[in-house]
């Protein structure tokens, strides 16, 4: 079977669905009997020249057209998979997001597959109107990721929650949703469960959408948490943010805040090896590639009970979990957490071996297998 896989992000490796794009490249390694390219615009050239198996989409939108430059894509990467054709005459499209594949999963005359990897653009209804450019935005998506995953020959969500989610929401029939748990190469990692935990206390946020991932509740957890010194390293948030989170912890004293902003795999894995604790408390979640990865290393997690969050934590075995928007629950599970070596030790234990089952190889054989059940057809 032959792959064309199209995304608009690459090599600016900065959450779960994008580690994914890179790693599906090892398809064409360890199961040879398939073939995987990609179709993306962000790739250098420099980079571009090493890689075989990656075409670039140039894309030229004027100024002017920039608001309505996510619909233009469809057709600019229609025309691109078009000339690929011709020389690659793939079996199946996949699109990283549902969305951008509307135009294709139209006109095209291979099957389509979609890839839905959050709830961000279902949360916006009338219900929680408000008058902001990204209410308007996400609730447009809304619109289009409905109208695409009807189209699609398949979906492919993130978790058990996000699959329940798009058939309730987008009216999907349960047979055309699939679940594929993303992975990460466990191999590459070591774990260590035991941690200083000397103070200050080194805790560790990794989120580009830090009000997402609720960097304001975490502040005010650790302000009531004044009897420790804490260290906070922030990793994710574009430079622009800076002045606005720190803002967060200007009165908070006994918390020193370490901003990173975006960085690469590395930086974040040698964070996992340095701190204490992984912590992440969003309202909202897929399913949170990092969290796998922090109990891969052994830094103790604690997060929400929201999303696929506790598919990933086996709803609180694996780590700490406390409800969304409680600072008292969350610094509760953070003194916990600090107080009590032993149950950081289980806890950590649990989720390495619980996560063996998110492996690489595992993944990709699914990804080929749910691909194949709409070339067959």
């Amino acid at each position: 079977m032959k792959i064309l896989f199209c995304t608009n992000a690459f090599e600016n490796v900065t959450n779960g669905p994008v580690k994914f794009a890179n790693l599906i490249l090892e398809i064409n390694e360890t199961l040879p009997a398939h073939e995987v390219r990609v179709l993306t615009e962000d790739v250098s050239e420099e980079r571009l020249t090493t890689l075989k198996y990656v075409y670039k989409v140039r894309l030229n939108i004027p100024r002017i057209l920039k608001p309505i430059g996510q619909i233009l894509r469809w057709f600019v990467y229609y025309s691109h998979i078009k000339e690929i054709q011709k020389s690659y005459d793939f079996d199946v499209l996949v699109f990283i997001n549902s969305f951008n594949g509307t135009w294709a999963s139209l006109i095209s005359p291979k099957p389509t597959v979609g890839m839905i990897n959050d709830e961000k653009n279902m949360l916006s209804t009338w219900r929680n109107f408000t008058f902001s450019a990204l209410w308007f935005k996400r609730f447009l998506f809304k619109q289009f990721e409905r109208f695409s995953a009807h189209h699609h020959q398949l979906i492919i969500a993130n978790s058990q929650f996000l699959k329940k989610r798009i058939e309730t929401t987008y009216k999907v029939t349960p047979e055309k949703v699939t679940k594929l748990y993303k992975s990460i190469a466990l191999e590459e990692v070591e774990f260590n469960p035991t941690r200083d935990f000397k103070e200050p206390i080194k805790i560790l946020f990794v989120k580009a959408d830090y009000l997402v991932g609720q960097l304001p509740l975490l502040a005010e957890a650790l302000k009531r948490l004044e009897k420790y010194q804490f260290l906070l390293t922030v990793i994710g948030p574009e430079p622009w943010f800076e002045e606005h989170l720190k803002s967060f912890f200007s009165q908070i004293l006994h918390v020193k805040l370490e901003y990173l902003g975006p960085q690469p795999q590395e930086r974040v894995y040698a964070c996992m090896r340095s701190h204490d604790i992984f912590c992440v408390p969003s309202y909202t979640e897929a399913f949170g590639v990092a969290n796998i990865e922090a109990l891969a290393h052994g830094i103790s997690v604690i997060s929400t009970w929201v999303g696929g969050i506790p598919e990933v934590i086996d709803n609180g075995k694996n780590g700490w979990l406390i409800e969304p928007s409680n600072a008292q629950d969350l610094a509760n599970a953070i003194e916990e957490c600090i107080q009590n070596p032993t149950l950081r030790l289980e806890k950590a234990q649990n989720g390495r071996n619980f996560i063996r089952k998110f492996s690489k190889d595992e993944m990709l054989r699914n990804f080929v297998e749910m691909l194949m059940t709409v070339v067959k057809e």
